[in-house]
């Protein structure tokens, strides 16, 4: 056996069977695949072990470091999806400063949530996963179901939102469904990699659009107008701003059924302040100023009848291409990169969506994660595709809906370890994550589920329904499902646990 004079000293060339030995995987890969040194880095760093919990000697090797959860959520955010988001307080009839307004206050304190359940990461286990410990080994079948839905659906907003752009760009001839599949292919490939060369590349991709944002705000902030919409008064005007409110606030946490995924690989010590600071800045930061951008973008269509035609013939896609106009070939040059910022934007939703569905049970973990995450994009392309032809305002509706769910989820992962762990790492068995009897069944999770979704179906306000308890704000209802749904489950789960605990013993 003789010993690779590399920075890998773990992995051993077994000569007799012309394998090389990775024992932390426990695989034999070919030696002839190591033959050229760039293409052995490759083939090292790309991640096969799934939903095992990482333990602290695997994380020696390919180790995440805290500035990566600033880079990767700065990528992730700096996208046209946000600036697609921030359009949408005109499009409800806020003025730009109103719009202002909420996007600060809103990102300014939601953002805290996702930046805090990415330390959860620091026990080794993906999100869904640790969920195991509030929801129950079989309750937790609903966080894998939800949380599935969740990044699918997101994975095609995002994907249409930067289709869009290529599609304004090429004058039509890149139809969306087109862009769709661009985008969604490069993520795949770059998520068949996994965590290590995600983080490498994200470490840069943020850049790219940070540049297009800027020239965007140069070049169109003589076509903005903070006065080009007044908000209406009284209830319609407090309608209009809790329903823009809720799609702020849905867009921030969104991020909380993935967040600690990609710090599984940060040595156990790191410190968790560190880890929730750089999420913070990662995740607010570009929130803040792309959404801003946004609502300052849309207020051009309400003063120039050309912007407004372009905006409904393409999207947000239509009016920033306009705004770049005056670059020429450098803007269409911009535009390119704006639609393909939608490709970090899916990078969480692509990847996380293999670590969801291995956690269906002991049969789905033996799943090879890469075929896991090209179904994952098999079912974005054509979600994505037919979304973008056929029912793109019913999927925003859908997704309104699971940003329900995504209160639900917070609210008993925060119970659980705040209430009946008393905010204590120590009262986890962390090695228990995959032993059913040694972890609660979930009926306190499921009983909270379901009071939550009851708040929800009082307060939600959809293009096809508008609950009861929504009708009463303004002439059209206000969306005030995610504070009844929170008020619900948060309710109902302590006492559920008690009694789960009490009579189950678990």
């Amino acid at each position: 056996m003789e010993k690779y004079p590399d920075d890998k000293p773990s992995l051993v060339k077994n000569q007799a069977h012309d394998v090389v030995d990775d024992p932390m995987e426990g695989k034999a890969l070919p030696v002839r695949a190591f033959s050229k040194p760039w293409l052995r880095d490759i083939l090292l760093t790309v991640e096969t072990s799934g939903i095992r919990r990482v333990t602290e000697d695997q994380r020696r090797q390919n180790t995440s470091k805290v500035w990566n959860a600033c880079t990767f959520w700065m990528s992730a955010n700096m996208a046209v999806a946000t600036l697609n988001v921030g359009s949408l307080g005109g499009s409800l009839g806020l003025s730009f400063w109103d719009c202002f307004a909420i996007i600060v206050v809103v990102n300014v304190f939601s953002c805290m949530i996702p930046a805090w359940t990415a330390g959860f990461g620091l026990t080794g286990l993906r999100m869904t996963s640790f969920s195991r410990y509030s929801f129950g080994y079989w309750g937790n079948l609903l966080v894998v179901v939800f949380s599935m839905v969740s990044t699918t659906g997101w994975n095609a907003v995002n994907s249409i939102s930067g289709a869009s752009v290529l599609t304004a760009l090429s004058d039509g001839k890149c139809p969306t469904w087109l862009g769709v599949v661009i985008i969604c292919t490069t993520v795949w490939v770059i998520c068949a990699l996994g965590i290590h060369w995600i983080h490498h590349l994200d470490a840069f991709l943020w850049i790219p659009p940070f540049v297009v944002w800027c020239f965007t705000a140069g070049f169109g902030s003589s076509h903005f107008s903070g006065d080009a919409i007044k908000t209406p008064s009284g209830a319609n005007g407090a309608a209009a701003s809790l329903s823009y409110i809720a799609v702020i606030f849905s867009f921030a946490v969104s991020w909380i059924n993935c967040a600690a995924d990609y710090n599984v690989r940060m040595p156990v010590n790191t410190s968790r302040a560190r880890i929730f600071i750089a999420t913070y800045v990662g995740i607010a930061v570009p929130t803040i100023l792309v959404q801003t951008l946004g609502a300052a973008l849309y207020t051009s269509t309400e003063i120039n009848p050309h912007w407004k035609l372009a905006f409904k013939e393409d999207g947000i896609g239509g009016p920033l291409k306009l705004a770049l106009e005056p670059a020429g070939g450098f803007g269409k040059f911009l535009l390119v990169l704006a639609g393909l910022s939608a490709i970090p934007n899916n990078i969480p939703n692509n990847y996380s969506f293999a670590m969801h569905a291995q956690n269906f049970g002991p049969w789905a973990a033996r799943i090879p994660r890469i075929f896991l995450v090209t179904l994952g994009f098999i079912v974005a392309v054509i979600v994505g595709a037919c979304a973008a032809e056929f029912f793109n305002d019913t999927l925003q509706t859908f997704l309104s809906i699971i940003g329900y769910w995504t209160i639900i989820h917070l609210t008993v992962v925060a119970e659980e370890h705040i209430i009946f762990r008393a905010h204590r790492w120590s009262r986890y068995n962390l090695d228990a994550w995959n032993q059913p009897d040694l972890l609660p069944f979930g009926w306190a999770a499921i009983g909270a589920f379901g009071f939550g979704f009851m708040g929800a179906a009082l307060g939600m306000k959809t293009a096809w329904y508008t609950a009861p308890i929504a009708r009463l704000i303004g002439s059209k209802g206000a969306n005030i499902g995610h504070e009844l749904t929170f008020a619900f489950s948060a309710l109902t789960f302590p006492v559920f646990r008690y009694l789960e605990k009490r009579y189950g013993g678990k």
